[in-house]
């Protein structure tokens, strides 16, 4: 059942926080009617890795620390991964390798600078946003879609309701860091890997 959204008797934290679990719900249940494509999502990163080839991570702004966030991970899954936030160090790709893009508005400036520095190699790319219509949704090969800030929520911005409970980007950023931490246990499971072997790629100072 979605839980029931905070009331103004709530403090802002907590009405704040009851939007964002809201809707993270959603994006279960999104995501759950299009487990197929979910799916396929993790299978182009599990076949990319089984065979040695090399994930860019691509993301600007808040975007790019989830990305981050889930660099690190693929880290510990001994996974050749690189990020990439600017279109000034772009490293070489090679045949095989994957793309991997992160925008909420599927039109963010400088990650379609990114993917366009890369056309000419003719990659991979599979990409995680809120509108599979954009630009990036249309160069991908595979979008998965995440619920970020609604009609209803833009109409309620606009009449200054509760606008700044989930700033720009928030829900969409929230719901790509809960997912990709679900894309990392389901490739823990089909890598086989024990906490143990996680942790050992930790760095020491953690």
């Amino acid at each position: 059942m979605t839980p029931k959204a905070g009331t103004k008797k709530d403090g802002t934290f907590i009405r704040a926080m009851q939007l964002i679990t809201d809707n993270l719900q959603k994006n279960i249940e999104f995501l759950r009617a299009n487990a197929a494509n979910v799916t396929k999502f993790v299978d182009i990163i599990e076949k990319t890795a089984r065979e040695g080839h090399c994930i860019f991570v691509v993301g600007s702004g808040r975007s790019a620390m989830v990305g981050q966030m889930f660099q690190t991970r693929l880290e510990h899954l001994n996974v050749p991964v690189y990020f990439i936030t600017n279109s000034r160090s772009v490293p070489h790709l090679h045949k095989d390798d994957l793309l991997l893009v992160i925008s909420g508005s599927g039109r963010t400036a400088i990650v379609k600078a990114i993917i366009e520095s890369y056309l000419d190699s003719n990659p991979q790319i599979i990409s995680i946003t809120s509108y599979p219509e954009s630009w990036i949704g249309r160069m991908s090969d595979l979008v998965v879609k995440l619920i970020g800030r609604t009609k209803v929520d833009v109409a309620r911005r606009e009449k200054g309701e509760e606008a700044s409970l989930t700033p720009e980007g928030t829900q969409f950023e929230i719901a790509s860091a809960v997912f990709l931490d679900g894309v990392i246990a389901e490739l823990v499971v089909r890598f086989n890997k024990t906490n143990e072997e996680l942790l050992a790629q930790h760095s020491q100072s953690t």
